[in-house]
């Protein structure tokens, strides 16, 4: 038979060995064109290895898979250049002042300000907000994924808040001053106030990072505030549902009970601890407050007394509640008064002559008089408490 009127069929299945006399079939076009049909199947039903898939063991404890809370990017706007017009305002005024803008405007005109640019400084604020809400995001699994949620309590307010820290710290440079560990030192604005943190490596303390760390906070939509013990400060998450503190003036970030500050770092009292000013959530106001006092500091330190003073009594003003705002303000007005009482007696001991009859009785003296004896005019010391004429003090020219 000739091949023309050959009949086709199928090329015969031809078996295969291998050297481990294991078989199998070479492939034909039907059998190919089925794999691709069944490969094209699974590239839709099984997922990328791109996308992590959570596998729990048998007696893996299963997390639910929360829906992310929804935190936008929050823009504020200047609403004061300057103390006066922060004073001038009212409780609800201050509650839309960026608690970052609040904090720059006390800085102006301490020593560590020269060429202090506050709108620069809070642009960099939204810039590293912005940095850690994509880092946030992008980490967000470890929520719910079991390798990590037990560190961060199984709480997305938790995870966020250490996030925040984290990069903060590890990516955008904040940090504690190592100088000012063991070495206290109010003269420099840098070691009390944000902008020491901001491009700048001086690095911040207690009475800055806090605030920073708020700040930004705030820009991401959280509700996060200040709060503080005898002296330190610290801040809070407090949405009314969740509340824990964060500590991060130093490395990385903790979170302690309040019971942790009843001893730390100075025990407080019992009627401290009952007083109702300690660890609670402070107000704007209070915030204004403590940063006038932290103003207070830095100028008491640098021999400006009059200012600091005025300062103090400010604070005492928007925060009558503190203890230790009218008691620093006394202190420095006792400090004046007897530093002049100690120049008055110098002043007449210089002026006065020697009496060589001091001992004798008067009617044994004699007669004449000493010459040279001048009547000594008294020195009027200067009002350390001026009156208050309205809810503020009168701010003297010198203050911003």
């Amino acid at each position: 038979m000739s091949h023309k009127h050959r009949k086709r069929t199928a090329p015969p299945v031809v078996l295969l060995t291998s050297k481990k006399n294991r078989f199998f079939c070479a492939p034909t076009p039907i059998f190919l064109f089925a794999l691709c049909v069944m490969g094209g199947v699974s590239f839709y039903l099984v997922p990328s290895k791109t996308e992590p898939v959570l596998r729990h063991s048998v007696n893996a404890p299963t997390f639910h898979q929360p829906v992310a809370r929804q935190f936008e990017l929050v823009k504020y706007s200047r609403k004061a250049n300057t103390i006066r017009e922060l004073l001038a305002m009212t409780p609800e005024q201050l509650r839309q002042v960026d608690i970052a803008e609040m904090n720059l405007v006390c800085a102006r005109g301490l020593p560590g300000t020269e060429g202090l640019d506050i709108d620069k400084c809070l642009a960099k604020l939204d810039e590293w907000a912005a940095k850690v809400k994509f880092e946030t995001d992008r980490h967000l699994y470890r929520v719910t994924d079991p390798r990590y949620a037990d560190h961060y309590r199984r709480s997305e307010s938790y995870y966020r808040a250490e996030m925040l820290l984290q990069v903060l710290q590890e990516d955008c440079g904040v940090k504690y001053n190592p100088e000012r560990i063991y070495d206290i030192d109010f003269t420099n604005s840098k070691d009390l106030f944000i902008h020491g943190m901001i491009d700048d490596p001086n690095g911040g303390t207690c009475a800055s990072m806090p605030v920073l760390y708020v700040a930004v906070g705030r820009r991401l939509g959280y509700p996060l505030f200040l709060s503080h013990t005898k002296g330190h400060l610290f801040a809070r998450w407090d949405d009314g549902k969740e509340r824990f503190n964060i500590e991060g003036a130093g490395k990385g970030f903790t979170s302690y009970p309040d019971a942790h500050y009843h001893n730390w770092p100075f025990p407080l009292t019992e009627a401290e601890k009952n007083g109702g000013y300690f660890l609670t959530t402070k107000t704007p106001a209070q915030d204004f407050a403590g940063f006038l006092a932290t103003r207070a500091h830095c100028l008491h330190d640098i021999g400006r007394e009059n200012e600091a003073d005025m300062t103090y009594l400010n604070a005492h003003v928007l925060d009558p509640q503190n203890p230790f705002y009218f008691r620093w303000s006394v202190q420095i007005a006792l400090t004046q008064q007897q530093r002049y009482h100690q120049q008055r007696i110098v002043n007449q001991l210089e002026r006065r002559p020697i009496d060589l009859y001091e001992h004798v009785p008067t009617h044994l003296r004699p007669q004449s008089t000493f010459p040279g004896i001048r009547p000594i005019q008294p020195i009027q010391p200067p009002n350390p408490n001026p009156p208050l004429p309205g809810s503020q003090m009168d701010m003297p020219d010198f203050f911003p």
